[in-house]
């Protein structure tokens, strides 16, 4: 039993490696597209138009490249929390006890990160064909509104981690108990 949490153990200290070179990875994408952005400030307008294949505007004004970089920040620095708390989660089970209840709180609240990151990223497109069509003529102005595997499969990513955390906690529980009757 005992060789079979340390296996556990090791391959959370090894899932929090890689979710820190993700979260590296996301910081220089985030530094990447922010240097873009203050060298070209329509970049971020072209990147998020062909992104989500929205029509373009004729130019964009101040005011939507600064929304759009707002946008995509918020959505980076979800993500980026939802990877802290699930890097916390699993430095908590390498760490300590597999079935404790830090790891089991940690664990859900980087499940609610992850849910809050999906719930963003559904109302991204039409948050931004809302500030994208701000610079085109009242006729013209749009909605776009779309939901695909990738918010699909945020949404199920982030109830698998609440669930999981769940369980963990009863597991946390039972093995009190059994430690109490030994």
């Amino acid at each position: 039993m005992e060789t079979a949490r340390e296996r556990a153990r090791l391959l959370s200290r090894r899932m929090e490696k890689l979710i820190l070179v993700l979260m590296a990875i996301l910081g220089l994408f985030v530094l990447y597209g922010l240097v873009l952005a203050w060298s070209d400030p329509t970049w971020i307008g072209t990147f998020v138009i062909e992104r989500l294949a929205l029509p373009k505007p004729a130019q964009f004004s101040t005011s939507t490249m600064l929304l759009l970089a707002a946008a995509f920040l918020a959505q980076a620095g979800l993500l980026g929390w939802a990877l802290q708390t699930l890097r916390a989660a699993f430095r908590e089970i390498g760490l300590h006890d597999i079935v404790g209840a830090e790891s089991a709180r940690l664990m859900r609240l980087s499940g609610v990160a992850f849910l809050t990151n999906a719930i963003a990223m559904a109302l991204a497109p039409p948050l931004v064909s809302l500030i994208v069509s701000l610079d085109m003529p009242a006729g013209q102005r749009f909605l776009a509104i779309s939901f695909g595997t990738h918010e699909l499969l945020a949404l199920i990513l982030s109830g698998i981690l609440i669930v999981f955390g769940h369980l963990l906690a009863v597991a946390a529980e039972v093995d009190d108990d059994n430690k109490r009757f030994v």
